[in-house]
Order: structure tokens, then sequence, then C-alpha cells
């Protein structure tokens, strides 16, 4: 029984470390917004506001974790939204 309950206790530790969350290591998810005519460029320069406002322009001096876009046709070209994950 009482390996069962140090089984047990020990996976929810280790299940605990696996879900640590990205702002328990020091992350903080910041959003851009880019446009452009093509898709790529659009997801460019929503990766590039978020560089460039937070401090890892031209040089880096952050990480940037857990990219995420999403993109959509604009009447004249791709609007894409970006959540990022920028760590110090």
């Amino acid at each position: 029984m009482q390996a069962k309950v140090a089984a047990l206790v020990l996976g929810i530790g280790a299940a605990a470390l696996l879900l640590a969350t990205a702002a328990e290591a020091g992350c903080v998810t910041r959003r851009g917004k880019g446009w452009a005519w093509t898709e790529d460029m659009a997801r460019f320069q929503a990766w590039e506001i978020v560089s460039q406002k937070y401090g890892n322009w031209p040089f880096p001096n952050s990480n940037f974790r857990n990219e995420r876009y999403k993109c959509k046709p604009d009447a004249n070209g791709y609007v894409c939204l970006s959540w990022i994950d920028v760590c110090n």
C-alpha cells in the first residue's frame, strides 16, 4: 500500500514538473499583427513587431518559444496574428 501511495505521489510530482507553464519559466506571451501581400510575409511582419517591441531587435537578448500564428486572407493580401512566448 505504501508503495502505491509513493508511486502516486511521485507520478503527480513528475506531471507537475512536465506541466510547468511558460510564465513559471520567466516567459510572457506577447501578441503581434502583420499584413502583407503573401501569407509568409504577413507571418514575418507579425513576428517582427513582437521582436521589435519587446527588445529582441536587432540584437537578440531573449528567446522566443511556442510561436503560434493565425492567418486569413484580406481584401488586398493576408493578415496574421501571432502569439509568441518571449523568455528572458
